[in-house]
């Protein structure tokens, strides 16, 4: 009898131990964040979001920051809006999502990405004229892989991206 009871508590210890663990971003999808994608109504965003930062004003065109909050996380978007249509949306991702999964995502929706390029642990993931836009994503590794960065740009010409504006504000060492 305290052999049964004994073979039945080591079995539930192992079930615990291997029961399965969803990773925090399980739920991550694009339709969560379809609003903010390029040639959507900034109206529509405003009335949803209405904690909108601008960050910048330049008459017709305009970058805001939306702080997204989903059940596990919080997500911070910018957006690039002229004349009140979305051109460009920045997501910077939360590092503890998993680049596998992220990059799933991308590949179900938008097939396989037309280029990819690997330096120094970065890896950085390129879909070309998808819908009307150009979609980047970039990935880096160190213990873990996970996420960086998101942007979804409208291909009209013209334009110039989140990630380079973002870049010409890191000052260059000589």
């Amino acid at each position: 009898m305290l052999m049964k009871y004994l073979f039945l508590f080591i079995y539930s210890l192992f079930i615990q131990i291997h029961a399965e663990i969803t990773p925090p971003n399980y739920d991550f999808n694009l339709s969560k964040i379809e609003i903010f994608f390029p040639k959507k109504s900034f109206e529509e965003v405003k009335k949803k979001h209405p904690e909108i930062k601008i960050i910048e004003d330049g008459g017709d065109s305009k970058i805001y920051f939306i702080k997204f909050q989903a059940k596990e996380y919080t997500l911070d978007i910018y957006t690039q809006v002229k004349n009140e249509i979305i051109i460009d949306v920045y997501i910077r991702l939360p590092q503890y999502f998993h680049h596998d999964l992220v990059l799933k995502e991308l590949q179900t929706n938008y097939k396989k990405q037309n280029s990819f390029s690997r330096k120094d642990g970065s890896a950085l993931y390129t879909w070309l004229n998808q819908n009307g836009t150009n979609i980047l994503y970039q990935g880096s590794c160190s213990i873990t892989c996970f996420p960086m960065f998101l942007e979804i740009v409208s291909n009209e010409s013209g334009i110039t991206p989140l990630y380079k504006k973002f870049n010409q504000a890191i000052p260059i060492s000589k």
